[in-house]
C-alpha cells in the first residue's frame, strides 16, 4: 500500500518518489525470461494553453482524465504521474506503439478544439539496465526530441539520442572550462543597409570550437545550456569579448561599427545583465552606441514585469534594444503596444514564397510601413539570393543580413572584410549613388576572360565584354538555381561573393562542342591558360580532368563531363546530375574534395549545359567529424556503448570458424585515483590506458569504453595462448601516468570468456566475463582470468 506521501493528490496515481521506489523493485526482481520491460515518459503539448483558453480547474478535469486513460491502457506494471503534464508507465512491451496510439486518440477526442497532441519517448529497459532513474531520464530525452514535430507522437530512444546525451553532459560540466580557457570564441556576422549593401554593423555569434569535439554549433550547446540554466555563463563571456574586440578597433586606428547581442531567456532571471553589459562597457570604455542588445519574441512571454524592467533599464541607459524573431509567436503585435524596442528583426524563413505569393509581399509591406509609423527599423536575416536583396529594396525593409553579403567570421576576418568593403566604395559620392547596387553584388573578384579569337586591333573591343560576363555570372537564374541546390556545402565561404571566386562555372553548347562561357577560379594553381570562347568543351574538359583531378578518379570525372554521355542523359529525361571527386589545387597541397552540379536544357535545338563546380573539403571533413562523434566516447576516442554492442553482436552471429573472445577489463582502485589527484587526472588516465588497450587489441579487435572506468573488447579468431599472453601485457604490469608533478600508478583487471566454447549469446558472454572480472579483482587486482564454471 502506498502512503499519502506517495499519492499524487490530484489523480491518485503514485508520484514520482514512490514510481521510482517501486519500479526499481520490479526491475531488480524481474525473471531473466519474463517479457521485455519498457519506460514510456508521456508529455501534452501545448497544455499549458489548455490551462489559459479553458482555466484550471478544466486542466485538472483533463489531467484526472488522462491518468485514467493511462491506466486503462497500460494495466500490466506501474503508471505515475511524474509532474504537470507528464506521466509515466512502467509496461511491458507487447503492442506499445498500439496503445500508445490508441491513447493518443482518446486524448485527442476529449476535445479536439484545443489544439493538445500526446507525445511519448520509449525506453526499452535490458538485462544491463540497473537504475530506473536513467531509464526514466532516457525515455524523458526520446519525449523531449520530438517536442516539435507533429508527424509522429512516440520515439524510441536510441543510439543518436545516447550521443546526445553523452554530449549534453560534456557541454554541462565543460562550459566554464571552455570560457576559461577560450574554446568559446565570438564571430560576428555583417549587417547592412539594404538600399547600399553597405556594412553598418555585426551580430556577435559564440562558437565553440573544443579540443574533444571539434566545432560545436550554437544550436547544440545553447539549447542544453538554457535547459541547465547555464547560459548566463556564456552570455556574460560574449558580452565581454565583443566590449574588449570594440576596444581593440578603436586602439588600432580603426572605425568600430554596432555589434548586437543576443541574451537569453534565462539570463533576466539570474543576473542583473544591465550591470554585466554596463560594466564591460565601462571597463573597456567603448561608447554605449556600439552595443545592441537582441531579445527573442519568445523570450517576452513569461515574466513580463522582470523583462519589461530589464529593458527599460538598458533604453534609459544609451543602449538600443532589438526584439529578435519578429514574427514567430502569436503575439507579436501585442508586443510592439507593450515594449519598446529599436529595431524587429524577422527571418527570411517567413518570406520564403515572396515571388509567387502577392498577399505574403503586402503582409510583410504592411508590418515594414507600420513599424516604420511607430519610429521602428527593420532587420531581414537570412538573406541568401540576389532575389531576396531585390525583394527587401522593393519593401523598404531597412537592414539585412545573410549568407548573401557575409557569414560569421572572426575579428581577424572583419578586419579583411571591411578592408574589402572599403575598396568596393572609393567613388566619389555621386558614382556611388548611381552604381551601389551593382557594387554591393561585389563584382570585383577575379575572373578568367574569355574572349574569341582576333586580331590584335580588335583585342580592346573584346575586353569590353569582361563585364558582361561578370553580370552574367551574378544575375543568371541556372547560376543561382545550381547554387541554391548545393547550398548545404557552401557554409564554409565568407560571402556569396567569396564563393563566386573560388567557384568553376561553364556553359557549353554539347550540340556543337563549344564553349559558351567560362569562370574559373583565381585559386586553381594548376591551370595555366585561359581558354577561349568557341573552343571545345570536350577537349577542355579532357585537359582539366587530366591536371586537376587525381589519376583514381580521372576515368568516372571523364565519363561524368563526357559531351556524349550528358546528350545521351538529356535524351533520357536526366537534366540535373551531380559528381564529387579529389581535385588537385596545388602540387604542394593535399587534394581537396570539390563537388560539382549541373543542369541541362535545350535552346533553339541546341544542348546546353551548365556547370557549377565548388569546393567542400571543410564541409566534408565537419560530416566525417559528425559521424565520428557518434561512434566514439568523446574522452577516450574509443567506440562507445551504443556503437560497439551492435558491432559485437552482429560480428558473433556471423562468426563461424575458430575462437574468439570478450573481455572487460577496469582499472584497480580507479576512485581513489579521482580522490587524490582530481577528475582531471582521472580523464588523462582513462586516455592513456585507452591507447594501450588499443595498441593490444584494437589492431583485431573491437575496443569500447562502457562508463567510467570499465571497457569492454571483442577479438576474432584468437589463439589462446596468444589471448593470454596479450592478456597478461594488460594486467601482468603497472601503468604510470605522468600528470603535471604527480606519477599516477595503477594496474589493470580483466576477466574474459571464450566463444563459442563457454557461451554463444552477447548477454551470456557478458555476464560470465563480468563474473570472471569481479573474480579477478576479488582475488588481489592486477590479475587477468578466464572465466570457470561454478
Amino acid at each position: 500500500m502506498l502512503r499519502n506521501e506517495e499519492i499524487d493528490q490530484l489523480t491518485g496515481l503514485p508520484n514520482l518518489y514512490a514510481f521510482r521506489k517501486n519500479a526499481q523493485k520490479l526491475m531488480d526482481d524481474r525473471n531473466k525470461k519474463e517479457k521485455e520491460f519498457v519506460i514510456i515518459y508521456f508529455d501534452v503539448q501545448n497544455f499549458k494553453n489548455y490551462n489559459a483558453r479553458y482555466g484550471f480547474e478544466a486542466g485538472d478535469r483533463f489531467l484526472q482524465n488522462m491518468a485514467k486513460h493511462i491506466e486503462k491502457i497500460f494495466p500490466e506494471l506501474m503508471v505515475s504521474r511524474f509532474s504537470d503534464d507528464h506521466f509515466v508507465a512502467l509496461a511491458y512491451y507487447n503492442s506499445i506503439e498500439a496503445r500508445i496510439d490508441d491513447l493518443g486518440r482518446r486524448i485527442h477526442s476529449y476535445n479536439p478544439d484545443a489544439g493538445i497532441e500526446l507525445h511519448a519517448g520509449i525506453y526499452e529497459i535490458d538485462s544491463e539496465d540497473t537504475d530506473i532513474s536513467i531509464a526514466c531520464d532516457r525515455a524523458r530525452i526520446a519525449c523531449n526530441s520530438i517536442k516539435k514535430n507533429y508527424d509522429h507522437i512516440f520515439r524510441y530512444y536510441d543510439n543518436e539520442l545516447g550521443t546526445q546525451l553523452d554530449l549534453a553532459h560534456y557541454i554541462i560540466h565543460n562550459i566554464s572550462e571552455a570560457v576559461l580557457k577560450g574554446y568559446i570564441q565570438v564571430y560576428y556576422q555583417p549587417v547592412v543597409r539594404v538600399i547600399t549593401g553597405r556594412v553598418c554593423g555585426f551580430e556577435a555569434l559564440a562558437r565553440w570550437v573544443d579540443p574533444v569535439h571539434g566545432f560545436l554549433m550554437p544550436g547544440v550547446f545553447i539549447p542544453i545550456l538554457e535547459d541547465a540554466h547555464l547560459i548566463y555563463k556564456l552570455d556574460a563571456y560574449v558580452v565581454r569579448q565583443v566590449c574588449e574586440d570594440i576596444r581593440d578597433f578603436m586602439d588600432q586606428g580603426l572605425k568600430p561599427h554596432p555589434v548586437s547581442i543576443n541574451l537569453s531567456r534565462t539570463d533576466f532571471h539570474q543576473r542583473d545583465m544591465y550591470h554585466v553589459v554596463n560594466d564591460a562597457v565601462h571597463q573597456c570604455n567603448i561608447p554605449k552606441s556600439l552595443i545592441h542588445i537582441e531579445v527573442t519574441e519568445s523570450a517576452l512571454d513569461d515574466s513580463q514585469d522582470v523583462l519589461r524592467g530589464t529593458i527599460d533599464k538598458f533604453r534609459r541607459g544609451g543602449y538600443q534594444v532589438w526584439m529578435d524573431d519578429f514574427g514567430s509567436g502569436y503575439s507579436s503585435l501585442n508586443l510592439l503596444k507593450d515594449y519598446e524596442f529599436d529595431v524587429l528583426k524577422f527571418d527570411m524563413k517567413f518570406l520564403q514564397n515572396f515571388g509567387s505569393n502577392p498577399r505574403e509581399t503586402a503582409i510583410w509591406e504592411n508590418v515594414i510601413n507600420m513599424a516604420e509609423e511607430i519610429g521602428i527599423q527593420t532587420l531581414a536575416e537570412g538573406v541568401e539570393t540576389l532575389e531576396a536583396w531585390d525583394f527587401l529594396k522593393r519593401v523598404g525593409c531597412e537592414k539585412a543580413q545573410g549568407y548573401f553579403f557575409g557569414r560569421p567570421m572572426t575579428k581577424l576576418e572583419c578586419i579583411d572584410y571591411l578592408d574589402e568593403d572599403r575598396n568596393k566604395y572609393k567613388e566619389t559620392p555621386a558614382q556611388r549613388a548611381e552604381e551601389a547596387d551593382d557594387e554591393a553584388l561585389g563584382l570585383g573578384r577575379s575572373v578568367i576572360e574569355l574572349k574569341k579569337d582576333a586580331p590584335e586591333e580588335e583585342e580592346e573591343e573584346d575586353r569590353t565584354g569582361f563585364e558582361d560576363d561578370e553580370l552574367f555570372m551574378s544575375e543568371s537564374p541556372v547560376y543561382m538555381t545550381l547554387a541554391a541546390r548545393g547550398f548545404v556545402s557552401l557554409l564554409e565561404y565568407n560571402s556569396y561573393s567569396q564563393f563566386q571566386k573560388h567557384s568553376f562555372f561553364i556553359v557549353a553548347n554539347l550540340s556543337k562542342d563549344k564553349l559558351l562561357r567560362v569562370h574559373l577560379s583565381s585559386k586553381r594553381k594548376i591551370l595555366d591558360k585561359s581558354y577561349h570562347k568557341s573552343e571545345s568543351y570536350q577537349a577542355m574538359i579532357d585537359e582539366i580532368v587530366k591536371k586537376s583531378v587525381i589519376v583514381d578518379e580521372q576515368s568516372i570525372a571523364n565519363d561524368f563531363f563526357s559531351k556524349d554521355r550528358l546528350i545521351l542523359a538529356y535524351h533520357s529525361g536526366i537534366t540535373f546530375d551531380d559528381f564529387e571527386f579529389h581535385r588537385i589545387v596545388d602540387i604542394k597541397m593535399a587534394p581537396r574534395w570539390t563537388h560539382t552540379i549541373y543542369q541541362i536544357m535545350e535552346d533553339n535545338g541546341d544542348i546546353i549545359a551548365y556547370f557549377l563546380s565548388f569546393d567542400i573539403d571543410e564541409y566534408k571533413r565537419s560530416k566525417d567529424l559528425v559521424r565520428q562523434m557518434a561512434e566514439r566516447d568523446s574522452l577516450t576516442g574509443l567506440y562507445n556503448r551504443h556503437t560497439a554492442v551492435p558491432l559485437i553482436r552482429n560480428r558473433l552471429y556471423r562468426h563461424q570458424n575458430g575462437k574468439s573472445a570478450l573481455i572487460m577489463a577496469d582499472i584497480d582502485d580507479f576512485k581513489v585515483i579521482n580522490d587524490k589527484y582530481g577528475s582531471f587526472a582521472g580523464d588523462e588516465v582513462l586516455r592513456r590506458i585507452s591507447a594501450r588497450l588499443d595498441d593490444i587489441f584494437g589492431r583485431d579487435g573491437i575496443v569500447c569504453h562502457i562508463d567510467q572506468d570499465e571497457f569492454l573488447i571483442f577479438v576474432e579468431n584468437i589463439e589462446i595462448g596468444n589471448l593470454k599472453k596479450r592478456v597478461s601485457e594488460l594486467c601482468d604490469n603497472t601503468f604510470e601516468v605522468a600528470y603535471h608533478r604527480d606519477r599516477i600508478q595503477f594496474t589493470v583487471s580483466a576477466g574474459y570468456v571464450i566463444h563459442p566454447d563457454q557461451g554463444r549469446g552477447y548477454h551470456d558472454l557478458y555476464r560470465k566475463a563480468d563474473t570472471a572480472l569481479c573474480k579477478a579483482k576479488t582475488e588481489g587486482k592486477g590479475m587477468g582470468l578466464m572465466y570457470e564454471e561454478q
